[in-house]
């Protein structure tokens, strides 16, 4: 082969080559470019969807009452005591068989609820908790306060009454901590006797207006 075939064959497969090498560079470029694309054309998991809802809180129940509410409620014994005795000065003014029995509705437990709620600063259902829970617990407290004469039990029978008292106690600590029990002690005897003077209120009231 002459010098100049040679050079001529060897000039052909140089421009070949950087031909090829183009096309595999743009080829490339346009693969990966299209790749890209592609991967910000598509849309991004929702992983929300799977995930699970969040458990709704369980209900704790009514919150425990307190030492302080040991004086909402004293107060607010004093506002339906008042209530009441509203409720008989209208039951003597009454004139009718309904404003007798509108009147006579009024020494209700649930119709001076709201005064004593109102009084002791609390809503009504809150109230109703506190009165509740402390005339139970100052009833146990202070059993000989309008209930049984423990003077004429054996000493045995008021250890076991203690006891007993004692064992209803523990089963409300839910809701009337020792605490509270602790600083409720000294007062029950007292409270027990409003609580008695209440009662006896709504039924002589409601006497009043009984046929």
């Amino acid at each position: 082969m002459n010098l100049d075939r040679l050079v001529a064959v060897i000039a052909s497969g140089m421009l070949l080559a950087g031909l090829y090498a183009c096309g595999t560079r743009d080829a490339k470029s346009d693969a990966d470019d299209g790749a890209a694309a592609s991967k910000e054309a598509a849309p991004a998991e929702d992983v929300s969807a799977d995930a699970p809802e969040p458990a709704a809180p369980a209900d704790a129940g009514p919150k425990p009452v307190t030492v302080a509410d040991i004086d909402r409620w004293d107060k607010g014994m004093a506002a339906e005591l008042e209530a009441v005795h509203e409720a008989g000065a209208k039951l003597k003014q009454a004139k009718t068989a309904e404003d007798s029995s509108t009147a006579m509705t009024g020494v209700l437990d649930t119709e001076t609820l709201g005064a004593g709620a109102q009084a002791a600063g609390v809503d009504r259902e809150r109230y109703n908790l506190i009165r509740s829970t402390f005339s139970s617990a100052a009833g146990y407290l202070a059993p000989s306060v309008g209930g049984l004469d423990t003077t004429t039990l054996s000493p045995e029978q008021r250890d076991q009454m203690k006891r007993d008292n004692a064992a209803q106690l523990e089963q409300m600590k839910d809701v009337l901590p020792p605490d509270v029990v602790q600083a409720l002690t000294p007062k029950a005897a007292q409270l027990r006797t409003r609580d008695l003077q209440l009662t006896m209120a709504r039924l002589k009231t409601a006497g009043m207006g009984a046929p």
